[in-house]
C-alpha cells in the first residue's frame, strides 16, 4: 500500500532513525560492499556529554533566520532516561571522537644521514559511524607530503574477516593494520583512557617511541652562543663598533701619547689614550730624496707579539698599553725593532703622573711646509663667489670652501628693505627694489617688483651671493651696513634705503640697542 507522506529524510515513519544520511550509493560501492558484513552500529557509554553546540550567528543578518543544530531543539522539561531512549545512535555519539597517537617506520634509501624515518600519526575514531580518520604533523623541511595521512572513512579489518574496526581494536603498544601501513600506538588523551575505563578495557601507559637521525640532526634548535669578542671584532673591522669602556672614552677623548721613534728612518708614535690604538707616521723633510709616504703604520690596536689567535679569541692583554712603552728599550712592532728617542711635553707630565717615570723630551718634529709668499691672488671678475674661485689658486684639485653649520641652521632670518636707485636718470629714478639679507650666510638678493607699462623687465636684479661694501674696507656686508636712510653701493649700483618691513624693524630693535 503506497504511503501518504511525502518521501523526505524525517517525514517517513517507516525509515530508520540512526540512518545519518540518505544519499545514493553507486553501483561499484555497491558490488564492493556486497561481502562485507553490515552490522549495526554498537552503542558505547560515553565518559560525559558533549555540551550544547550554539553555532555563531556573525554571519546571519536576519535575526528571524538564525542557524541551528539538533540540541538546541531538544525538550527541556524531559527526564534524561526518556531523552536518550529515543535518541539515534549517531546523536548520542555526536562529537565523541577517540583519539590516539601512532608511529611506523618507513625505510630511507640513498641518503648519507638516515636509513630510515619515524613518521608519527594521529588517529581520530569517531563513535558517531565508527570511522576514522588520520593525519600526519608537519615537520619543517622533511621533504614529505605531511598533513592529511588517510581522509575520514569506515577501514576493514586486515584479518579477512569482511568487518570494520571497532574500538576493541585500539590497544596502546600494541600493532593496527591499516590499508597495509602496520602502525604502533603509543599514546592517546585523557577522555579515550576515561572511554576504555567506561567499557572495562582499560589502556596501557604511554611510552616514548623515540627520536629518528632526521629530528635529531634537523630539528634540533641550535641556540647560537653570543660572542662579545667576534661581535666587537667584525664591527670594527667594517669601520663600526665602541669602546669597550665608555668611561675611558670620555676621560681621555683626544688625548694622544707623542713618542719619537727611529727605524733605519725617524718617525712619530701616536698612542690614542680613548681606545689604546697606535699609528706611526713617517717623517718627510725636502730633498731627503725618499717618496713621501705619510702613514708608516694605520691606526690600530698594537698586538704584544707578532702571530695572534684567530679573530674574536684575542684578549685586552693581548695588546701593548703605555705601560709597556720604556726609554731604552725597544719596541717590537711587527718583528720591526724601534728605537725610543723621546717624547713631547704631554707625555713626559702623563708618565709623571700615572707611573712616576721620567722620560726625556726630544726627537725630530716633523717638517713643517713653509707657507709660498709668491702666490698673486687676482681680482675678483664678479663671476661666482669668490671663496669658491680662491680655491683654484690654492690647490691644483680645489676644494668647496666650508660653510658655518650652526650658523646656517640657527640664523634662519631675512631681512627685507625697500630701496630705489640713487641717480638723477630720468629712467631709473623711479625704480624700486626689495633688498633681501640672508644672516644665515650673508649674502644679499636684490629683487625688482612689477610695474606695469614700464618698459623694464621685472624679478631678479642682482644674483643671491655675498657682496663687499666699498665705503667698509671691501668687507662683506653686515646687517649694521644696511641702514634705513643711507646710501649703499652693491656690485657697482647705487641704492638708497628707504624703507624696512616690520619684522627687520623689530630684529633691528632687539640687537642694536
Amino acid at each position: 500500500m503506497a504511503s501518504a507522506f511525502p518521501k523526505l529524510p524525517g517525514f517517513v515513519p517507516t525509515q530508520e532513525l540512526d540512518k545519518p544520511n540518505f544519499r545514493k550509493v553507486s553501483s561499484v560501492k555497491q558490488e564492493q560492499n556486497r561481502e562485507i558484513k553490515q552490522l549495526p552500529n554498537k552503542e558505547y557509554p560515553v565518559p560525559r556529554k558533549q555540551p550544547v553546540q550554539i553555532p555563531p550567528q556573525s554571519g546571519m543578518f536576519n535575526p528571524d533566520y538564525l542557524s541551528t543544530t539538533h540540541a538546541m531543539h531538544m525538550p527541556k522539561n524531559v527526564a534524561n532516561d526518556s531523552e536518550e531512549l529515543y535518541q539515534p545512535s549517531w546523536v548520542k555519539m555526536d562529537r565523541h571522537v577517540l583519539r590516539f597517537s601512532g608511529y611506523f617506520k618507513e625505510a630511507v634509501v640513498e641518503s648519507a644521514l638516515e636509513n630510515y624515518r619515524i613518521r608519527k600519526l594521529t588517529i581520530f575514531y569517531y563513535l558517531e559511524d565508527h570511522s576514522l580518520s588520520i593525519t600526519e604533523p608537519k615537520q619543517e623541511n622533511s621533504g614529505v607530503p605531511q598533513g592529511a595521512f588517510l581522509k575520514r572513512q569506515k577501514v576493514l579489518r586486515a584479518d579477512g574477516s569482511k568487518t570494520f574496526i571497532t574500538p576493541e581494536d585500539f590497544r596502546i603498544n600494541q600493532d593496527i593494520e591499516i590499508f597495509g601501513k602496520t602502525i604502533r600506538l603509543f599514546d592517546c588523551d585523557q577522555y579515550t583512557r576515561e572511554f576504555y575505563e567506561g567499557i572495562g578495557q582499560q589502556q596501557a601507559p604511554s611510552f616514548n617511541p623515540g627520536c629518528d637521525s632526521f629530528e635529531t640532526k634537523t630539528m634540533t634548535k641550535y641556540v647560537p652562543q653570543k660572542d662579545t669578542v667576534m661581535k666587537d671584532y667584525l664591527e670594527h673591522k667594517l669601520g663600526g663598533g665602541k669602546v669597550t669602556s665608555q668611561k675611558q672614552f670620555l676621560e681621555n677623548d683626544r688625548k694622544v701619547l707623542k713618542f719619537y721613534v727611529f727605524s733605519d728612518i725617524d718617525y712619530v708614535l701616536h698612542y690614542y689614550l680613548a681606545d689604546d690604538t697606535i699609528e706611526i707616521k713617517e717623517i718627510n723633510s725636502a730633498n731627503s730624496g725618499r717618496v713621501p709616504f705619510p702613514m708608516m703604520l694605520r691606526r690600530q690596536k698594537l698586538p704584544r707579539k707578532f702571530s695572534l689567535n684567530q679573530p674574536g679569541q684575542t684578549y685586552a692583554e693581548d695588546f701593548i698599553r703605555p705601560q709597556d712603552i720604556q726609554f731604552g728599550q725597544p719596541l717590537i712592532i711587527y718583528n720591526r725593532k724601534f728605537f725610543i728617542k723621546g717624547c713631547d711635553p704631554f707625555t713626559r707630565y702623563y708618565y709623571q703622573e700615572k707611573f712616576n717615570v721620567d722620560f726625556p723630551l726630544g726627537g725630530q718634529e716633523e717638517y713643517q711646509q713653509e707657507q709660498k709668499s709668491n702666490i698673486i691672488i687676482p681680482p675678483h671678475n664678479g663671476i661666482g663667489d669668490e671663496q669658491d674661485s680662491l680655491g683654484y689658486i690654492y690647490r691644483l684639485q680645489p676644494k668647496p670652501p666650508k660653510k658655518d653649520f650652526f650658523k646656517w641652521v640657527d640664523n634662519q632670518v631675512n631681512l627685507r628693505f625697500l630701496a630705489m636707485f640713487n641717480t638723477t636718470k630720468p629712467e631709473d629714478k623711479d625704480r624700486v627694489f626689495v633688498i633681501t639679507y640672508f644672516l644665515n650666510d650673508d649674502s644679499l638678493l636684490v629683487y625688482e617688483p612689477t610695474v606695469r607699462n614700464s618698459g623694464i623687465p621685472d624679478g631678479k636684479f642682482l644674483e643671491k651671493r655675498k657682496y663687499k661694501n666699498v665705503h667698509n674696507n671691501n668687507e662683506y656686508f653686515i646687517p649694521r651696513d644696511l641702514i634705513v636712510g643711507n646710501e649703499v653701493v652693491i656690485n657697482g649700483w647705487r641704492f638708497q634705503l628707504l624703507d624696512c618691513d616690520e619684522f627687520t624693524k623689530k630684529w633691528y630693535a632687539e640687537n642694536f640697542k
